[in-house]
């Protein structure tokens, strides 16, 4: 009596892994391409949010400049919208002399960044964990050195 046995020849495991190796070959570039495009997003992200939040802030001090003293025209201005503090260059968040403190960035949540001011008129927000993180940023420039408008730099050059 033969006994009959049911199982894979080692050819046929070894086409298997031929297979998923060359599978995989493809498969894996575009899986690390994908950690670049994600801190892209999320620089462009955050350049979105400190966009959104300059018109916020411009809209808060137009609405209550009748009983704040919300001055558009000033170059420098510190005062209360809402209840909250706010140091306002034209009617336009200010980037900050120091961090934390009633500028921009007290303003948002940008965490995965770390902020640091870039002189008197910028705060750049870097992504730490980019391979070049001062290249894969997005920079706030207040009104106060351009006058009556901010800007917004993003750089995914390093990303």
């Amino acid at each position: 009596m033969r006994r009959i046995s049911a199982g894979f020849t080692i050819v046929e495991l070894v086409v298997v892994i031929v297979v998923l190796a060359v599978l995989s070959g493809f498969a894996v570039p575009r899986f690390m391409a994908l950690d670049k495009q994600a801190r892209i997003a999320a620089v462009q992200g955050l350049a979105g949010t400190l966009q959104s939040t300059a018109y916020q802030v411009r809209a808060l001090c137009m609405a209550s400049a009748a009983t704040s003293g919300c001055d558009l025209g000033s170059s420098s201005w510190q005062g209360t919208i809402n209840g909250k503090g706010y140091w306002l260059n034209y009617g336009w968040p200010d980037a900050g002399d120091e961090l934390a403190s009633r500028q921009i960035d007290a303003l948002i949540d940008y965490s995965g960044f770390r902020a640091y001011l870039v002189g008197p008129p910028s705060t750049r927000f870097v992504r730490d964990d980019a391979p070049t993180p001062d290249r894969c940023s997005v920079t706030y420039f207040d009104a106060y050195y351009l006058p009556q408008h901010y800007q917004v730099a993003v750089d995914t050059s390093g990303c």
